[in-house]
């Protein structure tokens, strides 16, 4: 009676160690919070929002919808965070905060079967395209593109191994020098001449209000500073594709739109001949090849993270944690599509415990994602705007 007395206690005692270790292990505190915003985010943080729930215990829902909603949301206090690939043009609210934590490459990706390598594309040609003045791939201009000597850099890389579900995963991600920038192990330059199909051009866009599209347009609109043909693409950077096309393209039977990065790459396969521009990783998930793209160097990159890093590094971080980058600025090395997207904040007025879990989540996709989920295309941010980014996550009160 005595010994089974004992046993018992000793069950009682090793239960409530079980259930003390089981307590000491869980978070403190697991929330969730909400956002919507920029599809070009998408792709990392659905990547990595899992890794984050696993090592923090609180959950991310992310719902999307293009950066144009994200921003309305976020001032309509209808979210926790929202994601933007361009700062407001107006109405922001008072309590806003831009951190800076995702960049990544607005790659130009097309469906052409037949050529069975990556094309090179001027920015003229791609402005050209894009607002409808070239119309068929075996074009003078495209031609022109792919039939010269190209210098393309190529980046040191390292191998990396990280833990992805549960397992060790070896991939390779850019080596950086000491104050952030990816370096370049040396040049390629070869003679190309590679023969376009006679095969009208469909272009797709993005119909919704978008940051990513903002970008291209502010990208094509800087390509056209120095050309003598002011037709090409004379308005500013706009949200909306259409308004900042140069023509009605309503008008014109080879332009498709659709809304988010996602339909427009799913059409861009769908139809041979299609081309469109989208953050990497659509073009990785709907299997379409990219285009290197002339930089204001004389250079064709990649659309890759280390270009972007390097594009980026060459532009103005504001005081406000935006980046101002210049598309005539003679950067070697730079993919001159580069873009950084923003997460944006509450500076005050929200609940405590919902606005610790935003700074946790902007720190972990600054630190963590990027180097976790490489092949996704969005670059580690380091140096002086990783440092901006920091400081602005700190203002999320």
């Amino acid at each position: 009676m005595e010994e089974s007395m004992k046993s018992r206690k000793r069950l009682i005692v090793v239960a409530i160690a079980t259930l003390f270790l089981f307590v000491s292990a869980s978070p403190a505190f697991a929330g969730s919070i909400n956002g919507s915003g920029a599809t070009f985010a998408a792709p990392l943080v659905d990547a990595c929002k899992g890794d984050f729930t696993k090592d923090t215990g609180h959950t991310v829902n992310y719902s999307g919808g293009g950066s144009g909603k994200g921003r309305s949301d976020f001032t309509g206090n209808l979210v926790d965070f929202a994601n933007s690939d361009a700062p407001y043009s107006s109405g922001a609210p008072a309590n806003l905060i831009y951190a800076p934590v995702y960049a990544a490459p607005i790659a130009i990706m097309y469906n052409l079967p037949t050529v069975k390598e990556p094309i090179y594309l001027s920015p003229a040609s791609i402005a050209k395209i894009f607002s409808g003045y070239i119309t068929n791939w075996d074009a003078p201009e495209i031609a022109a593109d792919n039939e010269r000597t190209v210098k393309t850099p190529i980046f040191e890389t390292k191998k990396i191994t990280t833990t992805n579900k549960g397992k060790k995963v070896t991939k390779t991600v850019p080596v950086l020098d000491s104050k952030g920038k990816p370096k370049i192990k040396s040049y390629s330059t070869k003679t190309i001449n590679i023969d376009l199909p006679k095969q009208q051009i469909t272009v797709w866009y993005r119909t919704d209000s978008s940051g990513t599209s903002e970008n291209f347009t502010r990208f094509l609109k800087g390509a056209n500073a120095t050309n003598p043909d002011t037709r090409i693409w004379p308005k500013s950077q706009n949200t909306t594709f259409a308004n900042g096309t140069p023509n009605n393209i309503s008008t014109f039977f080879n332009f498709q739109g659709a809304s988010g990065s996602a339909a427009i790459a799913a059409g861009t396969a769908g139809k041979v001949g299609s081309i469109t521009y989208s953050e990497l990783s659509f073009a990785t998930d709907n299997k379409l090849p990219v285009a290197y793209v002339q930089n204001a160097n004389g250079e064709f990159v990649a659309p890759d993270a280390a270009g972007t890093s390097t594009f980026l590094g060459g532009g103005t971080i504001n005081d406000n944690g935006t980046v101002s980058v210049d598309f005539a600025k003679k950067i070697p090395g730079a993919y001159p599509i580069g873009t950084t997207s923003y997460g944006l904040g509450y500076s005050s007025g929200k609940d405590a415990a919902k606005q610790a879990i935003v700074r946790d989540w902007y720190t972990y996709l600054l630190e963590q994602c990027p180097t976790k989920y490489p092949e996704k295309g969005f670059a580690q941010i380091t140096g002086p705007l990783a440092t901006k980014a920091k400081e602005q996550i700190a203002k999320i009160k």
